[in-house]
């Protein structure tokens, strides 16, 4: 799964979406709830992590393996998918935002959890942040122009005004 998008400065992103969040009760609500579940959900799921990386290899060692991993893959993209497109609406519709609160949250921890047990061996360790980030993950996956341009003004941005509420 990671091999889809292989970035490197996810803690910047992060970083850089929480400063640009929205600070509505509906948000830091999820944010609070999705981050603390997810937090320790880690820490659960580190055995089954380990476990499914060293399957993840052995999967790619075995021809019937990249089916497995292909199923999996498919089955990353919708849920990938579905996080990124509720953040994305989150972001841009406040008034979606306490239909999208439970839904939203119900998704982030499961795709969390997702990626945990995912036998992936090439899994980035970082990775799983993104979906604790929620509902910011549209911020870390594609942040604004600011982000790329760091000596430029945040608030002359166009583009950062649309998430701030």
């Amino acid at each position: 799964m990671t091999w889809r998008w292989g970035v490197e400065d996810i803690d910047e992103r992060v970083n850089f979406a929480r400063s640009i969040s929205p600070s509505d009760f509906f948000t830091m609500f999820a944010r609070l709830i999705v981050s603390r579940v997810t937090f320790v959900l880690a820490f659960i799921l580190i055995p089954f992590d380990i476990l499914g990386r060293f399957i993840g290899k052995g999967l790619v060692a075995v021809v019937l393996g990249f089916f497995v991993l292909m199923f999996l893959d498919i089955v990353w993209l919708i849920v990938w998918g579905l996080l990124v497109g509720t953040s994305w609406i989150w972001l841009r519709y406040p008034w979606a935002r306490p239909f999208l609160v439970l839904p939203g949250m119900t998704l982030a921890v499961s795709a969390h959890i997702f990626v945990m047990i995912a036998p992936d061996p090439h899994k980035n360790d970082k990775y799983p942040r993104i979906a604790g980030e929620w509902p910011l993950t549209w911020l870390v996956w594609s942040p604004p122009d600011a982000y790329f341009r760091p000596n430029s003004s945040i608030e002359s941005d166009n583009s950062y005004r649309k998430y701030t509420v």
